[in-house]
């Protein structure tokens, strides 16, 4: 029987359902929530689960969650206290939660049939869409106008089930990817619209150049084409629908990256953290430890970032003080035009390098091990692969772990396919 475009299955039996609900909560459309209950799906995920896939996650994820634990240990530090130690204890939090979701994600991906997985995806995506559909019909009768992407930050409204419209993209065009391999071209349409319609600038360029450089690199002609034809009509539609963020990413290719007296505070970021990370030995092995150079963690306790995060415990590493913090912060951000993907001092490459050092890097490199090994074999996991690491370019994924989840759920589900197919063919 066809399936019908926008009809939502309800025969999932009960181990689909709470993966389904765990791909809801994990998505992060509010913070206390998610965190409240990805630590109640980690509880229960310790007490049911037995068999784990690609045990190389848990040293990247343990080590980590254990060295960020660690901290508590350093009793000789100038600013030890209660305010430091919530702030170790809430990146080691945001470790222990990472490392959960990724364990009830491979779980999930090895335990559930894949049609049944694929239909989880979709039913999820189907949820996502009609919110996205909501959150427009909103902001039209808001701004008063049946277009309302002539407003710049009109895309910042289409978040769908997620916390902010840059991870609504991020994890859309995963969708996207996802689609156009499976040649499932109507979910397709309906991904990449999603993903051009949150304006999220930085995460479309990035989009565009990884996907162009694969199609350059791994495409026949025929294909090249057909591929740069889509690219263009997607590009044209983008300038008709809002030519105001077309002239916002001209301004800052041509103005901003070329400027010496106001770089993009991004890229300012990067040189902080290389400069940082050869300042010393013990920063260049270590890192400043997590939660204390640059981490949602470190902004979070900074009291500037969040407004639930109590003001009495705020926490502001000397390393995080001299360095990010002055990059994005209440006093520049009062400036006008000084916010912007551009300016964000986030990255999880940032986050790596500054507070974990080269120990990071290398635990990073055991994580990326298991997709390293089986990506020749990979179809559309092999796009999305790439696209993370570009992705790493303009946030904390880890500690959103709603892009990380979906990240691994994605490329789980393609090596869960090869090695089916390797068994069978054998």
């Amino acid at each position: 029987m066809k399936e019908k475009l926008f009809q939502i299955p309800l025969s999932i039996n009960l181990k689909e359902f709470f993966f389904l609900l765990f791909l809801i909560c994990a998505s992060g459309f509010s913070t206390i929530i998610q965190l409240i209950t990805l630590f109640c799906f980690s509880l229960y995920f310790l007490l049911i689960s037995k068999k784990i896939k690609f045990v190389n996650r848990w040293v990247f994820y343990i080590s980590l969650t254990t060295i960020s634990i660690i901290q508590l240990l350093f009793l000789w530090r100038t600013d030890y206290g209660l305010n430091y130690a919530i702030n170790t204890l809430l990146i080691s939090f945001m470790w222990f939660l990472a490392l959960q979701a990724s364990n009830i994600v491979v779980k999930g991906v090895f335990d559930i049939n894949n049609i049944k997985l694929e239909r989880i995806l979709k039913i999820f995506f189907k949820v996502n869409f009609f919110l996205v559909v909501l959150q427009v019909v909103f902001m039209c009768i808001e701004m008063k106008t049946f277009f309302p992407f002539s407003n710049m930050s009109a895309g910042d409204n289409v978040k769908g089930l997620f916390r902010n419209s840059s991870v609504n993209m991020v994890v859309m065009s995963f969708y996207s990817i996802f689609f156009i391999y499976r040649k499932e071209y109507k979910y397709f349409v309906l991904a990449i619209f999603i993903t051009l319609l949150t304006f999220y600038m930085s995460g479309l360029l990035l989009f565009t150049g990884v996907v162009l450089a694969y199609v350059f690199f791994n495409l026949s002609i025929n294909r090249k084409l057909k591929v740069l034809g889509v690219l263009l009509l997607i590009l044209l539609l983008f300038i008709l629908i809002s030519p105001k963020n077309v002239k916002y990413v001209q301004k800052i290719l041509n103005d901003k990256i070329s400027s010496k007296t106001d770089p993009p505070r991004k890229l300012v970021s990067f040189d902080q953290t290389l400069d940082h990370w050869v300042s010393s030995s013990r920063n260049f092995i270590y890192g400043s430890g997590g939660g204390k150079f640059s981490s949602r963690t470190s902004f979070i306790t900074g009291g500037e970032y969040v407004g639930w995060f109590p003001q009495k415990l705020t926490y502001l590493s000397p390393d995080f003080e001299g360095n990010h913090f002055q990059l994005w912060n209440s006093k520049i951000l009062s400036i006008p035009y000084k916010d912007g993907t551009s300016n964000q001092p986030f990255s999880f490459y940032n986050k790596i390098v500054g507070e974990y050092g080269l120990i990071g890097i290398l635990l990073f490199l055991i994580y990326l091990s298991i997709p390293l090994k089986y990506y020749k074999h990979l179809s559309y996991g092999r796009v999305i692969f790439l696209l993370i690491f570009a992705y790493f370019l303009l946030d904390y994924w880890f500690e959103y772990f709603s892009v990380i989840v979906f990240f691994e759920l994605f490329i789980f589900l393609d090596i869960k396919k090869h090695l089916q197919n390797t068994t069978i063919n054998e």
